[in-house]
């Protein structure tokens, strides 16, 4: 082996092994969607993406040109080593030639292409761009295809000149006719056109328990909030395939291409299954927690009813509208006269209890013939008030979404009652439910009373 030879593969190892180790650097590397250039014309953008998916197979069947090629560089050197040495040179040659155009074909389309469209209109170097990386997607070709070309000259047997020219002379034919031949290949996956955009009706419902498949699901996904409106679908695809190929195993970067991305997928599923396993075994546990603690009434009451329930704002409210004598909500001011005491408001025809809006609450309904015995111990806060149903209706509901199954309170029908209600404050370290009880009787007595106060520090 000639010592230009030699320089040659110590050049072609030297870059296939610095290709691996950017290659290994990214392992961890996070992959941001972005693109600046909508409105360039790309036709070596869109012929890169389009032909990704014959590059990522071959990529995929040949172990040989994974980690930048390095494993295909050195086996193409021992080849080429021991077949000199043992005088058969054509064999390396050959292998050295084949392991360096699947490179070529592999890693150098992309250089070629990005090559293509700065000739044709810089503004496409936006299309080239991720996270403000304006190399983005050759940053792992451009090693590789170097150790490629270099093993291409550490190969070439030198001649006498007239046989050197001679070879140049078809070397560059060749290499023409190569040229020619990838951007035929190229082509028929770019119409140089941007392609439709699709009107995007009846997208996936979003369930957080599943992730949504499809290129439809990833187009509604991708282009939601406004993004993405001047890139065509074809684009949009090939760049959602294009961040397939460069993820990592970040789920957080995961989300966006996961609809047409089975390893993102399998990763985001992953954690939205454990995310539902958390779930459940927390509703299961406040389940446990509001089924152990039930009160016992100490008189017979007419109804009991429990819900394990939940507040968006932390209210929990019956509102009976009523156009002679109720004022529409928020207008009455018992908001404000429920923070006050800190628990619960009533007027005509309008009750609020106030609980914490971070925690579950075990809410326990008793309606009463008669006034039932003052039950302080084990409450944190216990406050009665007057009540006034002016239809008959009392339903507590979370106002923000509205209808659910607990009774009708004014079990009379309309009338005066008195509402006493029970608090007990959530274990903000165990992170259980709070407690609700709600007696309900007939009384016509209307001032507030405060039979506990609400002990300093609690968060309601």
């Amino acid at each position: 082996m000639s010592w230009r030879s030699r320089w040659w593969w110590g050049a072609a190892l030297t870059a296939a092994l610095a290709g691996a180790a950017y290659v290994l650097s990214l392992q961890e590397g996070a992959f941001f969607l972005g693109i600046d250039a909508a409105y360039a014309f790309c036709p070596g953008w869109e012929a890169n993406m389009g032909a990704g998916a014959a590059r990522g197979t071959v990529f995929d069947w040949v172990p040989l040109l994974w980690y930048a090629g390095l494993p295909g560089v050195v086996v193409a050197f021992l080849a080429h080593w021991i077949c000199v040495r043992v005088r058969r040179p054509r064999v390396g040659t050959v292998v050295a030639r084949v392991q360096a155009a699947l490179m070529l074909v592999v890693y150098g389309t992309a250089p070629l292409a990005f090559a293509v469209d700065m000739g044709i209109d810089r503004d496409c170097l936006g299309m080239w761009s991720v996270a403000d990386d304006p190399m983005f997607f050759l940053d792992t070709d451009i090693a590789p295809t170097l150790a490629a070309l270099c093993v291409l000259a550490a190969v070439r047997t030198p001649r006498h000149r007239i046989r050197r020219l001679a070879a140049s002379r078809r070397l560059r034919r060749g290499t023409a006719g190569l040229a020619v031949l990838g951007l035929l290949a190229l082509l028929p996956a770019a119409d140089l056109t941007k392609g439709p955009i699709a009107p995007l009706e009846a997208c996936p419902v979003d369930d957080w328990t599943k992730v949504a498949m499809g290129e439809h699901a990833f187009l509604c996904g991708a282009r939601s909030g406004g993004q993405f409106d001047g890139v065509s679908d074809h684009d949009l695809l090939a760049y959602g395939r294009a961040g397939c190929r460069a993820y990592r195993g970040r789920v957080e970067d995961a989300y966006l291409i996961a609809p047409i991305c089975p390893r993102a997928a399998a990763d985001v599923q992953a954690k939205l299954d454990a995310e539902d396993a958390d779930f459940q075994a927390e509703e299961a546990r406040n389940q446990r927690v509001c089924d152990a603690s039930r009160h016992r009434p100490r008189i017979t009451p007419v109804r009991v009813a429990r819900d394990r329930t939940w507040t968006d704002y932390g209210v929990l409210e019956s509102y009976e509208y009523d156009e002679s004598t109720a004022q529409p909500p928020g207008e009455d001011d018992l908001l404000r006269e429920a923070q006050e005491n800190g628990l619960v408001a009533a007027g005509p025809g309008h009750l609020i209890i106030l609980s914490h809006s971070d925690f579950d609450i075990c809410l326990t309904l008793e309606t009463y013939r008669r006034r039932p015995p003052l039950e302080l111990k084990g409450w944190d806060h216990v406050v009665e008030v007057g009540y006034e149903s002016t239809t008959g209706q009392v339903r507590l509901v979370n106002p923000m979404v509205g209808q659910n199954d607990l009774p009708n309170l004014a079990f009379r029908g309309k009338g005066r009652y008195r509402i006493r209600v029970h608090y007990r404050r959530p274990d903000l370290k165990a992170w259980t439910p709070q407690h609700i009880l709600v007696m309900v009787y007939p009384g016509r007595a209307r001032p507030l009373v405060e039979h506990r106060s609400r002990p300093v520090g609690l968060s309601d």
